[in-house]
């Protein structure tokens, strides 16, 4: 298994890695991809390479720079997911020829795992064959408290995206569509033959569970996995834990990739 890491805040990376390290299931390798000024690139690398990983790689992003709008940050993400796509294929010690059965497990710089995340996943993905991906649960993202999973009403021309309603306190597997890459474990190999996009107004997440479906896959959330969401709100550094409250959020297609968002 290799942990895919984008980088574009530094102020958590601490706290996010040990979260990492403290893995019961501890992962093989790690590829962090930074987007960030040049100076604390340097920094990053270096602390990236002083981890106990079997094999770790820290790269700058090709982005010009961070998104101020969330649909540059859409394509940013889809830029760094695409590069870390093409790194894989090149890089044997990281991941196998043949990928299978190898999984990549995405996480993000902003949340705190459980220690037992990737063992619950790990464990989802030997039972269920058929699964292309598998997450926990994480609320919080665009300044919602939504979960960051989702199902649509049709996997190959969604009209509508909803996101689930929290079950946080119920240690259940239920199947869905699509889910955020903050705790997300994806097979490997339709990882990096899936294109990252965002030009049809939906996420670049959500795309890549839509694919996943429409390659025959079915996706999976563990309620049971709680991810604490890192940011600030106000000025104010905060901690939002994965509880049974949430809003969903459902985004409805109206024409040439603009959608309605209501909740």
């Amino acid at each position: 298994i290799t942990t895919i890491l984008p980088v574009s805040r530094t102020k958590y990376l601490d706290r996010v890695l040990e979260s990492l390290l403290k893995q019961t299931h501890k992962p093989n390798n790690l590829i962090a991809i930074f987007d960030g000024s040049d100076e604390d690139f340097v920094a990053v690398r270096n602390k990236i390479l002083e981890l106990d990983f079997e094999q770790k790689l820290c790269v700058k992003s090709t982005n010009s720079g961070p998104g101020a709008t969330i649909a540059e940050r859409r394509i940013n993400i889809s830029n760094i997911h695409n590069q870390i796509a093409e790194i894989l294929p090149s890089a044997p010690e990281l991941v196998p020829e043949d990928y299978e059965p190898s999984w990549v497990f995405s996480i993000e710089d902003d949340g705190i795992l459980p220690p037992n995340a990737l063992e619950r996943l790990v464990a989802i993905a030997e039972s269920k064959p058929d699964a292309g991906m598998i997450t926990g649960v994480e609320l919080g993202r665009w300044g919602s408290f939504y979960v960051g999973a989702w199902r649509a009403n049709d996997v190959f021309e969604p009209k509508s995206v909803t996101s689930l309603e929290s079950k946080a306190k119920d240690p259940t597997i239920d199947e869905i569509d699509a889910c955020g890459l903050y705790c997300a474990l994806i097979r490997a190999d339709y990882y990096v033959q899936h294109r990252f996009f965002s030009s049809n107004g939906l996420g670049p997440d959500v795309n890549l569970g839509l694919f996943l479906r429409q390659q025959g896959f079915k996706n999976y959330i563990d309620w049971s996995v709680h991810v604490t969401h890192l940011t600030s709100f106000q000025n104010l550094e905060i901690e939002i834990p994965a509880t049974d409250r949430s809003i969903v959020v459902k985004f409805t297609y109206q024409s040439d990739g603009v959608w309605y968002v209501s909740s």
